[in-house]
């Protein structure tokens, strides 16, 4: 809920100071999943690469870095946790970098079509994600 609050200021804020799209998407971003983020350790594999999704960091990977390091600053933000570790961004990089690793080209697809590679790419990926832990 505290993320989702944040997107209509957000957008205003934006509009208002004419902010190109691609920063305001990437600012939509990090509204939207800097919890999840934040708590990247406790989310399951298949909940990880749906969270890339929703980044369009399989996309667009430069957004990756950029995320990790706006939700490192949310966190050392804080009070008290202006020097504190944050070893979550680390762990979403890796854990990107797992999910690029898995191309529709390295799976056997014969038998494959449409949507069925889709859901085969992403089975994959998740199995990657899962061994990068």
């Amino acid at each position: 809920m505290h993320e989702q609050r944040g997107l209509k200021p957000l957008k205003a804020l934006c509009a208002r100071l004419k902010i190109p799209t691609e920063h305001q998407q990437l600012a939509e971003a990090v509204c939207r999943e800097h919890l999840n983020v934040h708590r990247i350790d406790e989310l399951r594999d298949a909940t990880v690469l749906e969270l890339l999704g929703r980044c369009d960091a399989l996309r667009r990977p430069e957004r990756v870095a950029r995320i990790a390091l706006c939700c490192e600053a949310d966190k050392r933000g804080r009070l008290g946790f202006e020097d504190a570790d944050y070893p979550q961004g680390e762990t979403l990089k890796r854990l990107h970098q797992a999910a690029l690793s898995v191309q529709a080209r390295d799976l056997d697809t014969t038998h494959l079509k449409g949507p069925a590679i889709g859901e085969a790419l992403a089975k994959a990926r998740v199995k990657a994600i899962a061994a990068a832990r």
